[in-house]
């Protein structure tokens, strides 16, 4: 968005400068001011930029200065003389821009289709055009949509590729560190009055998952508690993983109430694979920055955790429909199914292991002599 209106500035500014060397010619008056407005909507442009924080409302303002360029670049060409004049390089330089900026390719051909159709409507009210020069500006026109749209949509394939690099789990697809530092930048940029609120979600007892079943079964645990709690969240909330089982869910605008609501979503939704604490934080009560939040949230994690250690409660749960014929909580090969392993290896439950911080847990202790 700041590159766009800077490039609206730059082409109304220079409109500007024309009229002013040509002044002496008519309607300059009526130019003037109407390129005096695009070049305040491409000001407004650039300071909503630094203040705008949504995906909706940047396309919000981008269509509206789009719009208003567009009319200016009409009105101006029509007084200068119709489809002939040398204000009409107005209506290149939009579609230009149509092209390379705008993100999906139906509204990119619609608003390129009103950009040509508003060249021809000129063309066709104001002084007669040379023969074939209409032809040839809509054909160069055709052909500069066509090219930049074509690299605009490469560089934003790439792009996607690049951040889902960078910002991404590879394993779960969920957001990792940094890709939750950047969603929630905005979040605290101007205070939080309701929310964002914080789950730091912790699997209990995965290490046994990983030592019993082995790590293919560890990584598919991840997996489906990263989908079920996604099946859960609101549109606009995110998880993140931030360590091997340790998550953070962000709720965007979240009270206490509906803090509440999702985390017994999240539980009920995971459970049926593996037991998991919760702690939760919400903004401005518990902190009005992320680390402040998820410190205060992994706090709770903790204490949850010890209480689940007191209450023994059995760590690994059944997961029917993924394989019915055995107590496999994750869907893959049991102690039977394994080299070496016995059939009676899991199916008993582990209880009263001891938690250790990290998301990785300690067997319970053996007899005596082990």
């Amino acid at each position: 968005m700041l590159l766009t209106s800077a490039l609206h500035v730059v082409s109304h500014g220079i409109a500007v400068t024309y009229c002013l060397m040509t002044l002496h010619q008519p309607h300059r008056s009526l130019m003037l001011a109407g390129y005096g407005c695009g070049l305040a909507s491409g000001i407004v442009g650039l300071w909503a930029a630094r203040t705008v924080t949504t995906k909706a409302s940047v396309y919000r303002v981008s269509f509206t200065i789009l719009m208003i360029t567009l009319v200016v670049a009409a009105l101006g060409a029509y007084w200068d003389g119709g489809a002939a004049s040398p204000a009409a390089v107005g209506f290149v330089t939009t579609a230009v821009f149509v092209a390379g900026h705008t993100p999906h390719l139906r509204l990119m051909m619609g608003l390129a289709a009103l950009t040509v159709g508003s060249y021809l409507a000129v063309a066709a009210t104001g002084r007669p055009a040379p023969p074939g020069h209409v032809f040839l500006y809509v054909a160069a026109m055709v052909v500069l949509i066509s090219v930049c749209s074509a690299q605009a949509r490469i560089l934003a394939r790439q792009r996607s590729q690049l951040r889902s690099l960078a910002e991404l789990d590879p394993l779960t697809g969920a957001l990792n560190r940094r890709g939750l530092a950047e969603f929630t930048k905005h979040l605290f940029r101007n205070g939080c009055r309701p929310g964002p609120s914080l789950l730091c979600l912790d699997l209990d007892d995965f290490k046994l998952v990983n030592d019993r079943l082995g790590h293919s079964a560890g990584d598919r645990l991840l997996q489906l508690t990263v989908a079920a709690t996604r099946d859960v969240l609101r549109v606009g909330d995110a998880i993140a993983r931030i360590g091997g089982d340790e998550f953070v869910v962000v709720l965007v605008d979240a009270d206490d109430v509906t803090v509440r609501t999702v985390l017994t979503r999240i539980d009920a939704a995971v459970r049926p694979h593996a037991s998991i604490s919760i702690g939760s934080a919400t903004a401005p009560h518990d902190g009005d920055t992320l680390e402040t939040l998820m410190q205060v949230a992994d706090q709770r994690l903790y204490r949850m955790k010890q209480e689940h250690r007191f209450a023994a409660d059995p760590p690994l749960k059944e997961s029917p429909g993924l394989l019915p014929s055995r107590s496999d909580p994750v869907g893959l090969c049991t102690g039977s199914q394994r080299p070496g392993g016995s059939a009676g290896e899991l199916s008993e439950p582990v209880r009263g292991s001891a938690p250790r911080r990290g998301g990785a847990f300690v067997a319970p202790p053996g007899p005596a002599g082990q």
